[in-house]
């Protein structure tokens, strides 16, 4: 089972955390696990392009499977298209695989 975890500072969206496995199918042909980790991948791809990296933490292991993004609060405004997208989009991934 993936878990993934939206993290929120005061109402606003600071950070988001995958982890684990979907079990939709065999690990290298899971399309759940495909979809989560394009989207994460995505995310710090965008976040990497506009933020300084001292704004940027990243936690990433491939043995559990985990990935975990946090950036500044203070960067909502400039993020929030990218990080609000993302997290629809992994809030409607859980929704239709339970």
């Amino acid at each position: 089972m993936i878990t993934v975890k939206l993290h929120y500072q005061d109402k606003t969206l600071i950070g988001i955390e995958s982890i684990g496995h979907a079990g939709f199918s065999y690990k290298g042909k899971d399309i759940i696990c495909a979809a989560v980790s394009t989207l994460m991948q995505a995310l710090l791809l965008g976040l990497e392009r506009y933020l300084p990296s001292g704004d940027l933490g990243i936690t990433i292991d491939a043995d559990v499977p985990l990935m975990s993004i946090v950036w500044q609060k203070s960067r909502h405004r400039k993020l929030a298209p990218l990080t609000e997208t993302i997290a629809s989009s992994l809030e409607q991934i859980a929704h239709e695989n339970p």
